[in-house]
């Protein structure tokens, strides 16, 4: 038992010696970046993309993007890209998804043709940076979001004269000097409008959870249908609501703010909704 003692005394100073006099190892190299991770931007180049046949209508199949009207004819997509080294493995291959689509744009897209339809969607890991795509400003136009998790899935679309149809689980949609109709609908984030003369129904933006704030043209007159579970309706002196013929009925367990009804006299269809948010009716100056 004493020998035990005295070797396990001895061990444990052997130890102590070699650890102070020991140099301190060379820290672990750090892995390769990961195409598309968080805050690792790598070397990036920023390219444009003529789509070479145009259909009647523009379908885009992903979010963090913002769409440009223009008065021309093409459609132009600008990416911030990854430069592609030279990889031995990837030599003679093509990215697919799970949708079977390949990347036949050199940009990590999918552009397709389907009965009039142009069909973009994003093959791959998504991009960090918001894509900037230019569109005729007469071309009706759909944007599908997958709801980014990396980078918050914005959608903002501006300067569209023609049909815009929207949808997204997460993110903030903008829309912003267009003439309608319209159709928006958010899962998780805001919704807001700006239109412009002449507006064109109907006019459908729906948050589930989120505001929704629209500015319409000071005497814009509207059959408006508008509907909050838990929020309020504010509106600007500038639009006047009729009162309905027959008020909604009130309960104790109803928190819900409706207001349904002719504005400034009526006109064009307009349907304002959200679960949990507020409606902001504002004039666009």
């Amino acid at each position: 038992m004493g020998m035990a003692l005295l070797f396990a005394h001895a061990l444990q100073a052997q130890i102590s010696e070699n650890v102070e006099g020991a140099v301190p190892p060379k820290p672990p190299r750090p892995p390769r970046a990961i195409r598309g991770a968080v805050g690792n931007s790598g070397n990036k180049v920023w390219k444009e993309f003529k789509v070479p046949v145009l259909g009647e209508k523009l379908l885009l199949k992903f979010d963090n993007v913002a769409v440009e009207g223009y008065n021309g004819k093409e459609v132009l997509i600008t990416a911030n890209v990854e430069e592609q080294e030279e990889n031995d493995r990837t030599k003679g291959l093509r990215v697919v998804n799970g949708s079977g689509l390949s990347d036949n744009s050199g940009m990590g897209m999918n552009i397709q043709n389907n009965a009039g339809v142009t069909e973009i969607s994003i093959v791959g890991m998504p991009m960090e940076d918001s894509i900037h795509v230019r569109v005729p400003f007469n071309l009706p136009i759909s944007v599908k979001g997958r709801g980014g998790f990396f980078n918050g899935g914005g959608i903002e679309v501006k300067d569209i004269r023609a049909e815009v149809e929207i949808s997204s689980t997460m993110g903030d949609v903008k829309v912003i000097n267009v003439t309608g109709p319209i159709n928006v609908k958010v899962a998780q984030g805001d919704v807001v409008a700006k239109f412009v003369q002449p507006v064109k129904g109907p006019i459908s933006l729906i948050a589930a959870m989120g505001a929704v704030d629209v500015a319409f043209p000071a005497k814009f007159g509207a059959n408006v249908d508008m509907k909050t579970s838990m929020g309020n309706i504010y509106a600007a002196d500038e639009f006047q609501f009729e009162k309905p013929v027959e008020e909604p009925k009130s309960s104790p367990y109803n928190m819900s703010n409706t207001v349904k009804g002719k504005m400034n006299g009526g006109g064009q269809d307009v349907i304002l909704k959200t679960s949990m948010g507020d409606i902001y009716i504002r004039s666009q100056k």
